[in-house]
């Protein structure tokens, strides 16, 4: 297996530092192939004490932004590895990998979906929307922010290339993301259809669950309190995905002062389990990392309370959280 990790977008160097020391922390025999077209210089010098890493720093013929993953997976698969594990560069990994490289060949690993996103795919919408017949349905939409590839899934893996390089895309990807069709939103919608659909029904899978294998923290509603529990009980996710905004672009851009709204989604943020795991690598960066300290005295005193331990921290605003999602829909329902 090899691990592959793609970003162009400026101000993530902290973050790909973090997942490769992180994967080498816990599963240091992997080989990591990693695409960074903006590689800074003291980056270069940085990774020259990783030589697992092999850097390339030219953009993919037809990668492009979110939607470069089956072009990278399959430049790895035709460059002659077996299995290729994508990995987001804001995901941190917590334990080793060495489960996924024993399932069987045949299965595709991808993730559960966020809470906070468009969640379902009723009767297969995403395929139907693309006017495919309908082999099965998925209890959920599937997030691509881990996926587990090996050969034996190649057609699907240019199949996907196909549809996200087709025009009918590239020209949802220019409007808002909220003004785009489902099956459009993004690369994981697609692949979404494409697995729901007659084509690639038979496509076995190993789907990441959302709270047991993998937080995905996105909104008020990525780390809920029965995802919390499972952990305090003993099961840990092996990977923590930092979905939605970034905490080592703290505040970039924004107004100091937005309302009590914005106050509780900033404090949600500075209470994230990526943060809380990102600082055991603090001291080994390139660079220093001052959005992993507290920002505020409700944040200092919550992560103090809940001993830094990510499960506890922030759990009162997490009951909150859940408490107005539970409810939202009976209000809908009252007369």
């Amino acid at each position: 297996m090899i691990v592959c990790i793609s970003e162009d977008r400026e101000g993530f160097q902290p973050s790909i530092e973090l997942l490769i020391l992180s994967v080498l922390k816990h599963s240091p025999d992997l080989k990591i192939y990693l695409i960074f077209p903006h590689a800074p210089r003291p980056f270069l010098s940085w990774l020259s004490g990783h030589p697992q890493v092999t850097l390339r720093t030219t953009p993919l013929p037809t990668g492009y932004g979110f939607n470069v993953k089956p072009q990278a997976i399959l430049h790895l698969l035709e460059e002659g590895h077996d299995e290729v594990l994508w990995i987001d560069s804001d995901i941190i990994v917590t334990h080793d990998l060495a489960p996924l490289t024993q399932l069987d060949s045949a299965r595709l690993v991808l993730t559960e979906e966020a809470l906070w996103t468009p969640y379902g795919d009723p009767d297969g919408l995403r395929a139907r929307m693309w006017g495919f017949k309908v082999g099965r349905v998925l209890p959920f939409a599937l997030n691509t922010g881990v996926i587990r590839v090996t050969r034996q899934h190649h057609s699907l893996m240019t199949r996907w290339r196909e549809l996200l390089e087709s025009e009918e895309y590239r020209s949802a990807q220019s409007r808002d993301w909220r003004l785009r069709p489902l099956n459009m939103v993004g690369d994981q919608d697609v692949l979404t259809a494409l697995l729901a659909s007659e084509e690639f029904a038979k496509v076995p899978l190993h789907i990441l669950l959302r709270g047991n294998d993998i937080v995905q923290y996105f909104g008020p509603y990525g780390y809920t309190v029965r995802e919390r529990l499972v952990h305090l009980a003993g099961r840990q996710p092996a990977f923590v995905h930092s979905q939605g905004s970034k905490p080592w672009l703290w505040r970039k851009g924004q107004p100091k002062s937005r309302g009590a709204r914005h106050y509780l989604y900033d404090l949600y943020l500075e209470l994230s389990p990526y943060t809380l795991a990102a600082r055991q690598y603090r001291h080994a960066l390139s660079e220093p990392a001052p959005w992993m300290a507290p920002h505020s005295l409700v944040g200092a005193a919550l992560r103090a309370v809940g001993l830094g331990y990510a499960p506890l921290v922030g759990l009162p605003i997490a009951a909150v959280a859940d408490l107005v999602r539970l409810t939202k829909p009976l209000f809908r329902q009252a007369p």
